[in-house]
This record gives C-alpha cells, structure tokens and sequence, in this order.
C-alpha cells in the first residue's frame, strides 16, 4: 500500500483538522472544542498513515508527567487507536503501535492504556497485560453544607481561567500515582464532568465530584496544597449521603482506618513494562485518561 507516515503534525493545519475528523467518524469524540478553547496539547503525539490527504490509521501517545511513589516521572498513554473500515486487519495498527511505543520508550517509565473487550486480545499480542483497579470507598455521615462554595461553569470565561489557574498550580492529587497535565484537565472540565466542578474559596481548591443516590464519587480534588477529605466534604455534603468514593489513590485524603476498597469501573485498564504497583490493589486517577 501506498500510505505516507506522518508524526508530530500539528502545525500542519490540515493534517490536524483530518485527524478530528477521524477522531470524529471513529470515536464519536470532537476535540475542536479543546482546540478552539486554547488547550491543544502537543504532548499529545499522532504516528498516522494518510493516503492522499485522509487519514487511515492512527495510534497516539499521550506524554504526561505523573508522580509515583514520591517519585517525579514521565508515562505514556496509548490511545486514539484505530483505522478506517475499509483498510482494518493489514497490520496497520500494530506497525504504528511498535513506532510509537519504540518512540517513547527510553524517555517514559511504563506505558497504559484503556481498551474496550473487543481490542484486548489486540493489545495483548503488543505485550500488554490486562489489569483490575480498586478504589478506596468510606462511609460517611449525611448533613446539610456547610456553604460557601460556588458551582463553576466551564463555558463561562472567568470560571474558565479560574479553573486553568488552579489546575496549572497543582500539586499531584496523589503522591502514589498522580498526574499534573493541566491540559488534559482541562478536557475533563469541558468534557466529561463538566456539571460537577466546585470551587472552595476557604481552600482555594477546585474538587470535581459526582453524586450518585447517596454515593459521592470524588473524581479529583485540585490545589497547590491537597486538603483532606475530612476538611473539603463539609462543603460538598448533602444529607442522604451514605458513602463516598475516591477514582484516584487517596493516600491524601487520610482516611486512616475507615477506607475500604472495592473494585473500580472495569475501564480495559492494561499495562506494559515495569509498574510499580504490580501485585497490589492501584487506581489511575481518573483525570489521566485520554
């Protein structure tokens, strides 16, 4: 086949503009939002063949800084992986997966990725290894809030900064396994919890959260200073609530004796190299994902 491999592409406006589309017609999933908001990452890395200006396959590495055991490192993230109907089961995926991965791996310390059931057995022939999350999950006792606290609306351009100026401040929400990217954050905020950002003026935290029945999940807490549960929940509670549960390793949080774990969302976690966690019970912060 005659296709022309490409890398590292964004500045070729419209090579970036048929890989939305791709993103599009493959994965339902449109970042021009991301891009026009101003918050392109260029460590996130395209390795792509084209054939006369459309894109036909593509896998992609998201480079992100991650704190691990007290340790400052860099990871990679696979994702994006895909190709048009017409050109699946040459190989295509697999070839760019072996560039991009030899790309990253003297620079990055393990690669991840999140695969749905059909792709496993794909990953697994690259070397990966499927794995379980747990999260750590307490009881809690309902009440009214305590106030003070200011639900943030994204599409809003002062809220937006206020969310930006936090987020690129933060320190890891985790010391085991935590992730500063402030642009994949912000993916998040105009993505996926978009209706669950809360701002805390006493704390100048940011902490996103969802509220199922009498569950709060707590899906990140942001600031340059992490507060425990126990100090940012006063202002998030609600009186039915019964639980909370934490999609990051919680060990800021100082929940002491009363965390249990419970399996997490089964996400297609999969893992290749080295992984500091291997044997014990981990979460990757649900923020990392790309």
């Amino acid at each position: 086949m005659d296709l022309d491999y490409r890398t590292d592409y964004w500045d070729d406006a419209e090579l970036k503009q048929e890989f939305q589309r791709y993103l599009i017609d493959i994965f339902g999933l449109d970042l021009s939002l991301w891009d026009k908001m101003g918050f392109w990452d260029r460590k996130y890395r395209p390795f792509t063949y084209f054939k006369d200006g459309r894109l036909i396959s593509s896998v992609n590495v998201y480079s992100m800084n991650m704190r691990v055991r007290g340790r400052d490192c860099r990871v990679a993230q696979i994702s994006a992986v895909g190709t048009q109907p017409e050109y699946r089961l040459r190989g295509l995926n697999r070839q760019l997966t072996e560039k991009a991965m030899a790309w990253a791996a003297d620079t990055h310390d393990f690669f991840f990725l999140f695969a749905n059931v059909e792709a496993w057995p794909f990953y697994k022939k690259c070397g990966f290894r499927q794995v379980e999350e747990h999260k750590a999950v307490i009881e809690v006792t309902g009440r009214p809030p305590r106030g003070n606290v200011r639900k943030l609306d994204i599409n809003q351009s002062d809220d937006r900064e206020l969310i930006f100026r936090i987020a690129s401040g933060r320190e890891p929400v985790s010391d085991l396994l935590g992730v500063t990217n402030t642009r994949l954050f912000m993916f998040w905020c105009l993505y996926f919890l978009k209706d669950g950002i809360y701002y805390l003026p006493d704390l100048d935290t940011l902490v996103l959260a969802e509220r199922k029945d009498d569950v709060l999940s707590v899906c990140d807490v942001v600031a340059t200073q992490i507060p425990s549960f126990a100090e940012f929940y006063p202002y998030l509670a609600a009186p039915g609530d019964k639980s909370a549960e934490f999609l990051f390793m919680a060990d800021k949080m100082q929940l002491g004796d009363r965390a249990a774990t419970a399996p997490a969302e089964d996400n297609g976690t999969h893992l290749y190299g080295t992984f500091p966690f291997d044997g014990e019970e981990f979460i990757l912060p649900l923020t990392c994902h790309a």
